[in-house]
């Protein structure tokens, strides 16, 4: 008994018509969809340089009341400690430790407070190459670091000079 198998088992279905028209259309507009964006990513201006209009060395240590003691690395004048639970301020300053224990760095080393012209502050750790912007923190936070920026003495003349050729650079695009 021989097995015929018909032609319509083996016949491949056929796209006809309006589902084709359909493929056709979601395959052009996926086209022209990806070459708009990358033609708004053209239009867009260069994002500027940010440069520092501050920057502190701080070393935090854990003081024997529970606080935690904030020195001025350049100077070594003891700035007001951060008192209190200070959640925010300890978890910050744990994860940048922790970061730099695991880079093979020392209590000793500085951190870099920063204000940038772009109005943020950044916490950063040489040593590790981490940073925190305390600015996304909301304004209660970022308060507990900014005040050790407020006694800063005006920016050096590197930093104006930085700040100069920025400007130039963006008037003459």
């Amino acid at each position: 008994m021989a097995y015929e198998i018909s032609s319509r088992l083996v016949s491949r279905p056929r796209v006809e018509g309006l589902p084709l028209i359909g493929l056709a259309i979601l395959i052009l507009g996926s086209l022209l969809l990806a070459g708009y964006s990358q033609w708004q990513k053209a239009q867009q201006p260069e994002t500027q340089l940010v440069g520092w209009l501050e920057r502190r060395a701080l070393v935090f240590s854990d003081g024997a009341d529970g606080s935690v003691w904030v020195t001025d690395a350049q100077s070594g004048e003891r700035l007001t400690p951060i008192e209190g639970e200070a959640g925010f301020a300890r978890g910050v300053l744990r994860s940048l430790a922790q970061a730099r224990l695991r880079a093979g760095g020392s209590a000793s080393d500085p951190f870099w407070l920063s204000a940038n012209t772009q109005g943020g502050l950044t916490l950063a750790d040489p040593v590790s190459g981490r940073q925190v912007d305390l600015t996304s923190f909301g304004p209660s936070n970022l308060a507990v670091f900014a005040t050790y920026l407020e006694r800063r003495e005006p920016i050096s003349a590197a930093h104006r000079d930085i700040q100069k050729t920025i400007g130039e650079q963006s008037v003459n695009k």
